[in-house]
């Protein structure tokens, strides 16, 4: 029979094992939620930009006018696909998990502002302008973008407060205006910000 005191002895270096165990685990989750995200895929943006000019010119076709909404829709999931592809391949690339807690933070960030724009696109696109629509994507886009931002490497912040600006012009101006000021959003701005993110943060 094992002796008593040799018992407690052992339950208590078992039990500061745990409690530190526990503590390293807490140290390490609040360094990775604290850390930048820099997993922005350089080669996604400007692919994403491409698939935005591409939406813009079959809109300006007068065939296809009409049908802006489909268009855009179709060039939006083909982008998002296309970003997290990229996005996934330099994760790995830098050995990291986009399940870890800050690239779920930044996906989560994210998530509100598309939610909105998605909920206004559908109550509004019966009721309210051509440019109204443009306005709305490129606000509410430039929202999400400028709050990851506070959190991720610095251009993204810039980009974010870009397609706002971007936002608050197509608010105002002509219907006529729209094709080309979410060309010049979606398709300019994601353009560049690839270029950058490419030339200083490893593609």
């Amino acid at each position: 029979m094992e002796p008593a005191g040799k018992f407690s002895k052992r339950a208590r270096t078992e039990s500061i094992g745990s409690g530190a165990a526990e503590h390293l685990r807490y140290i390490r989750n609040t360094i990775e939620a604290a850390q930048t995200f820099t997993t922005i895929p350089g080669k996604g943006c400007i692919a994403m930009g491409l698939a935005a000019l591409v939406a813009a010119g079959l809109e300006t076709v007068p065939a296809l006018g009409a049908h802006w909404l489909p268009i855009w829709l179709t060039a939006a999931v083909l982008a998002a696909a296309i970003a997290l592809y990229f996005m996934e391949e330099k994760a790995r690339a830098q050995g990291l998990s986009l399940r870890r807690t800050v690239a779920t933070r930044f996906f989560l960030t994210l998530a509100p502002a598309f939610a909105a724009g998605g909920i206004l696109t559908v109550a509004l696109t019966d009721t309210v302008g051509r440019e109204t629509i443009a306005g709305i994507w490129l606000l509410l886009y430039g929202v999400g973008i400028a709050a990851c931002g506070v959190f991720s490497i610095p251009v993204v912040l810039i980009a974010g407060f870009a397609f706002m600006g971007f936002g608050a012009v197509a608010l105002a101006a002509p219907a006529a205006w729209a094709p080309f000021l979410l060309g010049a959003g979606f398709g300019g701005i994601h353009l560049v910000l690839g270029a950058i993110v490419i030339r200083d943060h490893g593609g």
